[in-house]
């Protein structure tokens, strides 16, 4: 990523793995992780604000670079989230899983094929059932060689882009053709036909993987208890700096604390706090919950 080490950084659906680098986080719920992939709990280690991507709570360009790893493909309008995203950020990089990654492992819950067209990030929705079963899921979850293939060959799975002022985006109106659907699954074979067992190669895979995912592990779990004991200390600190980042999702008035909640200076819509984390959803979308 072409970050700066003087950026801010805000990471969009930063879900239950955020980037290092990201400075601030937002997703639409607190703890509900029905479309994350193995269930895992979110992550809260760092300011953090819960909003509808559709209405970024945050000023025009308050962000240097904006991160949104695997959020694009869950979305309904990606044309309408593209642009709330550019507006609140000046660069930025997306990351979605491949077609191919999608016929062959497959979400329910993804609404997109995501290819490169050119430099342009382009979106073909997906119908129900265009996927194999979740026999590939359980294979990259139980199968040490077949993970190592994975990462071998990663540039197949995801689509990745970076982009500066705006982003290189369409929407094709049509569903993928039968052809094109048979087209891919070629790929795809031509891919995991060399997909085999290799006893030494996946010995030297398994040792570096395990100690590089216990050093994560590591470094979230401190991070996690440095975030739970600052907060404490710092809770004015964290709260002045999304009260001068945010703005209110309705009408971008600036926003104070008055009474425990943040509050629109201009509209006087007021938006409730968990402990330090702002609740800044319209009325209507908290109906939904956010928890």
């Amino acid at each position: 990523m072409n970050v700066k080490d003087g950026d801010l950084v805000l990471e969009i659906g930063s879900g239950n793995n955020p980037n290092p680098r990201s400075d601030v986080l937002c997703d639409r719920y607190l703890r509900d992780n029905r479309e994350r992939a193995g269930g895992f709990s979110i992550v809260i280690d760092r300011p953090f604000v819960v909003c509808d991507g559709y209405r970024l709570p945050f000023a025009d360009k308050a962000f240097d670079y904006v991160i949104c790893s695997h959020v694009f493909e869950h979305m309904d309008d990606p044309i309408a989230f593209a642009r709330e995203v550019t507006r609140v950020a000046k660069a930025g990089s997306i990351e979605v899983p491949s077609a191919i990654s999608e016929r062959v492992f497959g979400w329910g819950f993804h609404h997109w094929y995501g290819e490169l067209d050119k430099g342009i990030l382009a979106f073909t929705r997906k119908r129900e059932g265009e996927q194999f079963s979740g026999f590939f899921h359980r294979m990259i979850a139980r199968s040490i060689w077949f993970r190592r293939f994975f990462e071998e060959h990663e540039g197949e799975w995801y689509t990745r882009l970076e982009w500066q002022g705006q982003i290189p985006l369409r929407v094709v109106a049509r569903n993928l053709g039968t052809d094109q659907i048979k087209a891919l699954d070629e790929r795809a074979w031509e891919l995991l036909v060399n997909a085999k067992p290799e006893t030494l190669f996946d010995l030297f895979f398994g040792i570096r993987f395990f100690l590089r995912r216990g050093r994560r592990k590591l470094v979230k779990t401190m991070r996690n208890v440095s975030w739970r004991l600052g907060k404490l200390a710092n809770k004015c600190a964290v709260i002045e700096l999304l009260t001068r980042l945010c703005v209110c999702p309705r009408c971008h008035g600036r926003l104070g604390i008055h009474g425990g909640k943040m509050e629109c200076l201009a509209c006087k819509m007021d938006f409730p706090m968990d402990g330090v984390i702002p609740i800044l959803l319209l009325p209507q979308e908290r109906k939904k919950g956010f928890r």
